[in-house]
């Protein structure tokens, strides 16, 4: 649970963000931003579940980086 911060915001609704991106989570669609407190638990649980925050991964999909990847004729 350490990954997910819930924030009171001054308007008196929650909003829960991923300490690792520092950006709000996102579960189907629904960025978890303007909760009320009752649905906080669901929403923080629904963000447990799907494992991220909604933020593509800038991994290769194999996930694991290889040196071995195809060089092109481009210099920088």
């Amino acid at each position: 649970m350490d990954r997910f911060e819930i924030l009171n915001e001054p308007t008196g609704t929650y909003s829960i963000f991923d300490r690792f991106t520092e950006l709000p989570v996102t579960v189907g669609g629904r960025t978890l931003i303007g909760l009320y407190r009752h649905e906080v638990p669901l929403a923080l649980l629904a963000a447990m579940e799907h494992g991220d925050s909604g933020i593509p991964s800038l991994l290769p999909l194999s996930g694991s980086y290889q040196d071995d990847h195809q060089q092109d004729d481009l210099q920088a």
